[in-house]
């Protein structure tokens, strides 16, 4: 018996020994032997086929978006439980797509910036119809999620400012999405104020009455996790990247009326132009493309809202 005891004690020794450990730590040390030094990884930044990587990343969107096609149609005109099942994993199936395309657009457009490779593009664009084309689908959210869109345009019915329309609506989808995921399940009101500031800029104010702003106790931060599940973050990124581009400031803070989160945007006038008003010389034809653009982004976007997955939106008749 004491052999037995002495022979189990040797072996605990043998593998606790300080021996074993020294050859174990570098498997076990978080450090790695290819770091990369702050020059180097700019370097890599720099080489990285971003442009290529997009491309192959569409390209696969696309071949799955051509098998969900021919999935449908194959079980279109079957009423089988089998053909059931599948038309349910089809569904999951668009949805985890719809996804999966927003985060890579949203993480390929932020390697873009950080590869300097963004630039602004400046133009007029008429606010009021902007925000309002924002709002248009408010019947649909309503019916889905419980929860109101209010438009203020504070007695305005034009307001004109300089400013790349893609990057504004990006931060503008950006901002309501995060809106109606805080609003979410219980539903509440989600406010689209609309100010002219007086010197030729604008200021944008999108507040909701949802879970608001995590605090340091556990249970906001489970509230507002709950809320946003399955979300990269990468949105926020982005909207504060595009503002440091055009000179615009992104804030966010909680709301003065009680709970909820107010997301405020202001757009200054663009250096190097006057306060005077904007004139616009773009046909009908173009207005109505660019209108359209904005709708179908808003649709994506909202298909990405959990609860909205697979809400079906009728296209506008003045865009058939």
């Amino acid at each position: 018996m004491q052999s037995g005891m002495s022979c189990l004690c040797r072996r605990r020794t043998r593998r606790n020994s300080p021996c074993r450990k020294e050859i174990c730590r570098p498997m076990n040390e978080s450090s790695s032997p290819y770091e990369l030094t702050p020059g180097a990884q700019e370097e890599l930044l720099e080489r990285l086929p971003v442009h290529a990587f997009e491309s192959e990343c569409q390209r696969s969107l696309e071949m799955i978006e051509l098998c969900q096609r021919y999935m449908t149609h194959f079980v279109s005109e079957k009423e089988d439980p089998d053909s059931h099942e599948m038309r349910q994993t089809l569904s999951d199936l668009a949805v985890a797509t719809g996804r999966l395309d927003r985060n890579l657009s949203n993480m390929l457009a932020l390697l873009h910036c950080m590869q300097h490779a963004e630039k602004p593009y400046w133009e007029p664009v008429e606010l009021c119809s902007f925000v309002a084309a924002i709002c248009s689908e408010q019947a649909q959210i309503q019916q889905a999620l419980g929860t109101r869109l209010v438009l203020d345009c504070g007695g305005l019915t034009e307001l004109y400012v300089h400013a790349d329309v893609r990057y504004l609506t990006c931060i503008c989808l950006q901002l309501l999405s995060n809106a109606l995921r805080a609003c979410t399940p219980d539903g509440g009101t989600i406010t689209l104020t609309l100010r002219d500031d007086g010197s030729g800029g604008a200021v944008l104010s999108i507040s909701d009455t949802g879970c608001g702003l995590p605090d340091c106790s556990f249970r906001s931060q489970q509230n507002n996790r709950s809320r946003f599940l399955g979300t990269t973050k990468s949105g926020l990124l982005l909207c504060q990247e595009y503002c440091k581009l055009t000179g615009w400031t992104l804030e966010l803070r909680p709301c003065a009326s009680g709970s909820g989160t107010e997301a405020l945007l202001t757009i200054p006038p663009k250096s190097g132009t006057d306060s005077s008003p904007i004139l616009r010389s773009v046909s009908e034809e173009d207005a109505l493309h660019a209108q359209r653009r904005l709708w179908f982004a808003l649709v994506f976007e909202l298909n990405c809202v959990p609860g909205m997955e697979t809400v079906k939106f009728d296209l506008p008749a003045e865009f058939t």
